[in-house]
This record gives structure tokens, sequence and C-alpha cells, in this order.
């Protein structure tokens, strides 16, 4: 790991969280679409996957998670090993598709342009083996969809696994905090399950350590947002209530 990314871990852990969510929302969007009408939109998968001098999110996000979990400090860590792994399949698994979604949306088309033209018998014939091909090809886009679906509910778990008991994790506090319906969207039935493998009995600790993040930049009324939240859930916690009293005197924060 470079000595960049390890000064700016819990920057990285926050990023890498945040990229599968967006990327997953969006594949999840074309596996909807693919489910309603066989197809897949060719650029949005495209600017998901991108190219080497234009990578993108998808990329990007198989590279940081190389980074990130690849010689991970204090030795072997297998969710982070387990994550770096199900995240670059993802990556692969949506080049293919990609491919695929190209082939169907460009060269679906012609082969019925082709049939109109009235081809001679001999020709006709080969173009029904061609079919054959789109079939399969129709096929293959279906398996991947279903790989990446189970992928994506492998790797939430593996999130829960990773970010066990980091409950002064300010960055992964915020994350969860501010993006709440997209984490929320993509976790579905395991977001109680990251929040608890975070939090453990004090779900209210993820919004103090956001309040506290948001009152160190400055944002006292979204800090005071956040205090109200973790109030809400208890109104008896001494670190709540004291971020509170900072929220209202302007004062420091500090670790919570």
């Amino acid at each position: 790991m470079s000595g960049w990314v390890s000064t700016n871990r819990q920057a990285f852990e926050r990023d890498v969280l945040q990229d599968f969510c967006m990327g997953a929302e969006q594949l999840e969007e074309q596996f909807a679409r693919l489910a309603d009408d066989g197809r897949l939109s060719f650029a949005v998968l495209k600017g998901l996957v991108g190219e080497p001098m234009n990578k993108g999110l998808l990329w990007r996000l198989k590279d940081k998670a190389h980074h990130l979990f690849r010689g991970e400090e204090g030795g072997f860590n297998p969710a982070g090993l387990l994550l770096d792994w199900t995240l670059g399949y993802i990556f692969h698994e949506t080049f293919k598709l990609m491919e695929d979604a190209h082939q169907r949306q460009f060269y679906g088309p012609m082969l019925g342009d082709f049939q109109g033209r009235g081809m001679p018998s001999a020709a006709a014939e080969l173009l029904r083996d061609l079919d054959d091909i789109q079939a399969q090809t129709a096929e293959s886009m279906r398996r991947e969809a279903a790989r990446l679906a189970r992928l994506f509910g492998l790797t939430r778990r593996f999130f829960c696994l990773y970010f066990q008991g980091r409950a002064d994790h300010r960055p992964l506090a915020r994350l969860l905090h501010d993006r709440q319906p997209l984490l929320r969207s993509v976790f579905r039935e395991d977001h109680p399950a990251l929040i608890a493998a975070v939090y453990g009995g004090e779900p209210e600790r993820l919004h103090i350590e956001a309040g506290h993040s948001l009152l160190e930049s400055a944002r006292p009324e979204e800090a005071r947002a956040a205090v109200d939240r973790a109030l809400r859930i208890n109104p008896e916690n001494a670190a709540a209530l004291e971020l509170a009293r900072l929220v209202e005197t302007g004062g420091p924060a500090g670790p919570a």
C-alpha cells in the first residue's frame, strides 16, 4: 500500500463503499430494463467501464480496491481480500456485459436489415444460424446480469464484515448519514446488518460521528440535524447530549 493511500485510508474505504453503491444502483436499473424488454444501454455500461485513458466508475473502483486491500497494514484481512476479489470480478463481468450489449444494440438490427433485402436461399439459411448466435448473446446477457446480482449480495455482506466494529470511522458515518437513501436502496435487507455490524447496540453513534464531522466542517445546521436524529434514537446518550451542547455553543468538536 502506498504511503498516500495509507495516510488517507479511511477516505479510501468510504470511497470504495460509495462507488460500489453508485455502480450497483446503475447496474440494477439496467437489470430491470433487461427484464422488461431484453435490452441494455450500451452507453450506460460504457460509462461505468470506461477505457484506459478515461476510466469509468467501476474501473476506478477496481483500482482503488487493489490499492487498498492488497498488502494491507496489520497483516491478513480476509474481508478486505474478498472485497478486492468481488469488486474486481464485478468490473470484468460488467465489461463482458457491455460487449454483449454492444453486439445486441448495433449488430442485431443489421440482421433484420439483411433479412429484409431478400437474400438468396443459401444465404437466408445461414442467416438463421446468425439468429441463433444473437439468441445466445441474449442468454449470455441474462446469465451475466444474474452473476452480477449475486456478486452484489456477497459484496454487501463482505462490507458488513470489513466495517465490523468501526464505530469511530467518521468518513464512513458521514456516508451512511448523508447518503442514507443510496445505501438503503443498494443494501436493502442487508442495510440493518451493516448498521449493526458497525455500531452494535448503539445505532445513534452513526449520527453522533456524522454530527462531529459536520461540525468540524463548519456546517452547524446540518450537525444539529444529525444530533437530533441521534437523540430521537436514544435521548439519554451522553455523547449525543454533549454534541448538542457543542452545536449550540459553537464549541470545538472532538472525539465522540
